[in-house]
């Protein structure tokens, strides 16, 4: 981290450097100050690209990190603030990345009487985001132990399989991934798991009849999923259709 903060803090110094490439540099910077866990300097760069590309994608992108940041930080209200405002972004990335947090946060803290499991909960979401995948999951055991009624199973079971996803330990991610259809079958991210589940027997562990299973599943019992799409075009692709 130490030497990319070098070199982009260069980069960011370099003369006749376009506006773009200096606002990328600013935001990975500031990325990797979070990673450091120098949040003031973080949101200073952020707000930075927010200011000087303030109409353009790159402008939305930052003012989205920042909203992230204050998520990191338990700052619900003023994130949801951001959130709002970029619900409405011409990119469509990071719109949905903002109606999904967004919904996340009004999902998980707006009927509790406390915020306190929602601002373990993102501070695991930010040591994950640092690379520190074994304080995140002291964090979110610590969690399912203090409030196991809270309803932050299935996002709990989900962030351990993208760490053990990391660790390209697929079994183990696969293990997590199949008990949020068992435990919270009438949750928002059944699908979400399945899908990440037939990825993962696809594209890592090369078993194509698995995956197909699990993309038809998609397509039969979640029609509504955001997924169904892709799922399709995956399942057909595996079948042989030559789509």
């Amino acid at each position: 981290l130490d030497k990319a903060i070098k070199v982009l803090e260069d980069v960011i110094n370099m003369p006749q450097l376009s506006r773009i490439a200096q606002a990328e540099a600013k935001l990975d910077l500031g990325d990797y100050y979070l990673m450091q866990g120098e949040v003031w300097e973080s949101t200073l760069l952020y707000s930075q690209v927010d200011k000087e590309m303030k109409d353009a994608p790159l402008g939305e992108l930052a003012r989205y990190k920042n909203a992230k940041l204050s998520y990191y930080k338990g700052d619900f209200e003023w994130a949801q603030d951001q959130l709002d405002i970029l619900k409405g972004s011409t990119s469509e990335l990071i719109s949905n990345d903002a109606i999904g947090l967004s919904v996340f946060i009004l999902e998980h803290s707006a009927l509790d009487t406390t915020t306190r499991p929602m601002e373990m909960f993102a501070k695991s979401e930010l040591l994950r985001f640092q690379n520190k995948f074994d304080a995140s999951i002291v964090v979110m055991d610590s969690i399912m132990v203090q409030y196991s009624d809270h309803g932050l199973g299935d996002d709990i079971l989900l962030a351990k399989a993208e760490i053990a996803f990391k660790y390209r330990d697929y079994e183990t991610a696969i293990k997590f991934l199949e008990q949020i259809p068992t435990k919270y079958e009438d949750g928002i991210l059944v699908d979400n798991a399945i899908f990440r589940m037939a990825e993962i027997y696809e594209q890592r562990l090369g078993d194509s009849k698995k995956a197909m299973a699990l993309y038809e599943k998609i397509l039969f019992e979640h029609t509504g999923s955001l997924f169904i799409v892709e799922a399709r075009k995956r399942f057909r692709k595996l079948r042989g259709d030559g789509v």
